[in-house]
C-alpha cells in the first residue's frame, strides 16, 4: 500500500465578486482533483486550532498527526533541517548576528548598532558560524548556520531556561543591559565576549569594513527552545515516509518526526521529487504546494485560481498517474489545511475541506471538489490531528446513500 498526501493551504475560501459569485476552488479548472472527489470520501477537518494561528507550519503539523497545540518555533525545525540529531536534552538557541561598536570599552559596555544588517550574504553568514564552531563549539554546543542568513545554536543540557532579549529589543542600547541572569548568564554572556574575540578580525569583517560595510562582530542567543514531544511517524505507523516541500522548515518538521526530508528548489519539481520517493522505496509521500497560501495571503484572488490550478495539474495529476501506473493499491489525501480568505488575508481557524481517495474501494463523493459540496458529507474532524488512522490504518466510511451524478451536479 502507498499513501499520498497532498496538502494545498489555503485553498479554501469564501465566494467573492472577483470569482464572478462563487469561491476560487469552485471556478479553478482542476480536472483531476473533481474526478477524484466524485470518488473519495469527503469532509471537513479542523487542522488549525484556535490560539495556533501563529505557529509555524501547525497545519502540516496537524495533517500529519501531532498536534500543533504543543508546538514550538522555528529555530527547532531550522535546526532539524540542518541535520542536527535532537535529543530530549537539547535546547535550541536562535543565533543573530550583530553589529556592535569597537571602541575600547568592555564587552558589556558595547552599543548594539545593527540587529540584522541588510547587506549580509548567505556565504558570510557560513564563513562566520564555521568561525564560530572553531572559537566556541563543544562536545555538547554546535552552531548551525541557518536557510535565512542567520544561524541556531544546539546545545545539549544548556542552562535552565530564562528569559533572554531578542536582539531588536537591544538595538541601539548597550548590550550590558540585554543579559541574562542567573546560571544562564554565567554560560552564556561568556560565549558573546568570545564571538567578539573570534569575529572582531575576522576576514569577512575586514572586508566588510573595506567596502563601508558594517562587521558582523558578535553572535548573539536568544528565544532556548526544547523539541516537541512528537513520535516518530515512521515507527508508529510501521511506513517509510518522506516529506518534500519548499521550505527548509517545513523539512525541519519531517526530519523531527522521523521523516525523510526532501527540498525542492521549485513547486514544478514537487511531482518529480514525490515520484522518485516512491520509486526509491518510500511507503507515504508528502508534498506541501505553497502557491495557493502565497496568493492568498497577498488577497490576489485570480492568482489564488492560478495556484490552484497548478496544483492540480503539475502536482496532483502526474502523481495520481503514477500511483495508478505503479502496480500496488494506495490512498490519496488532498487536504486544504486551513482557509485563508483572500478578503482577510490571514489565516481562518476552523474546517476545511479535504478528500480521500481509496483505490481499493468506490466511494460516491461531490463534484466539484468545493468547500459546499464537501459540506454535503457531513463528517467534521474537530481535532485534525487526529485524522492519519482514517488514512493509514481505517477504512474510510461509506457514504449513507449513493447519488446520481445528475442529483450530484456532474451533468
Amino acid at each position: 500500500m502507498k499513501y499520498f498526501v497532498l496538502t494545498v493551504d489555503g485553498m479554501a475560501d469564501r465566494r467573492m465578486s472577483a470569482c464572478g459569485g462563487k469561491s476560487p476552488m469552485e471556478v479553478a479548472a482542476k480536472p483531476t482533483m473533481n474526478m477524484l472527489s466524485y470518488r473519495s470520501f469527503n469532509g471537513f477537518v479542523s487542522n488549525l486550532p484556535e490560539g495556533a494561528a501563529d505557529v509555524p507550519y501547525a497545519v502540516d503539523l496537524s495533517v500529519l498527526g501531532c498536534d500543533p497545540s504543543i508546538s514550538c518555533g522555528t529555530a527547532v525545525y531550522e535546526a532539524a533541517s540542518l541535520g542536527a540529531a535532537l535529543t530530549d536534552e537539547d535546547t535550541v538557541y536562535k543565533c543573530a548576528f550583530l553589529s556592535l561598536s569597537e571602541d575600547d570599552c568592555d564587552y558589556a559596555d558595547r552599543k548594539v548598532l545593527s540587529a540584522h544588517p541588510s547587506d549580509v550574504t548567505a556565504e558570510e553568514i557560513t564563513r562566520l558560524v564555521s568561525a564560530v564552531n572553531k572559537g566556541i563549539s563543544t562536545k555538547i554546543k554546535k552552531f548551525y548556520a541557518a536557510s535565512d542568513l542567520s544561524a541556531c545554536l544546539v546545545w545539549r543540557r544548556s542552562p535552565k531556561q530564562t528569559a533572554i532579549a531578542s536582539p531588536e529589543e537591544a538595538e541601539g542600547k548597550r548590550t550590558g543591559d540585554f543579559f541574562p541572569d542567573g546560571d544562564a548568564g554565567a554560560r552564556i554572556v561568556p560565549m558573546l565576549e568570545k564571538s567578539y574575540t573570534v569575529l572582531k578580525d575576522h576576514p569577512v569583517n575586514v572586508r566588510r569594513r573595506e567596502q563601508g560595510k558594517a562587521p558582523l562582530n558578535s553572535i548573539w542567543l536568544w528565544g532556548g527552545e526544547k523539541k516537541p514531544a512528537y513520535d516518530d511517524f515512521g515507527e508508529k505507523w510501521r511506513v517509510s515516509p518522506s516529506i518534500i516541500g519548499e521550505d527548509a522548515m517545513l523539512t525541519g518538521i519531517g526530519a523531527l518526526i522521523g521523516m525523510k526530508p526532501v527540498k525542492a528548489s521549485s513547486s514544478s519539481v514537487l511531482a518529480k521529487a514525490a515520484i522518485d520517493e516512491f520509486t526509491a522505496g518510500a511507503d507515504l509521500v508528502y508534498v506541501h504546494y505553497d502557491g495557493v497560501r502565497k496568493a492568498s495571503l497577498a488577497g490576489d484572488a485570480a492568482a489564488k485560481v492560478a495556484a490552484i490550478e497548478e496544483a492540480d495539474s503539475a502536482v496532483l495529476a502526474p502523481v495520481y498517474e503514477y500511483l495508478c501506473g505503479c502496480g500496488d493499491q494506495f490512498k490519496l489525501l488532498v487536504s486544504t489545511g486551513t482557509a485563508i480568505p483572500c478578503e482577510t488575508r490571514a489565516y481562518e481557524p476552523g474546517p476545511a475541506p479535504f478528500f480521500m481517495y481509496n483505490s481499493m474501494r468506490t466511494e460516491v463523493g461531490y463534484k466539484p471538489f468545493s468547500e459546499l459540496n464537501a459540506a454535503k458529507s457531513g463528517f467534521c474532524l474537530p481535532e485534525g490531528h487526529k485524522f492519519v488512522p482514517f488514512m493509514i490504518r481505517l477504512p474510510a466510511p461509506a457514504p449513507e446513500k449513493e447519488e446520481t451524478p445528475e442529483q450530484n451536479g456532474q451533468q
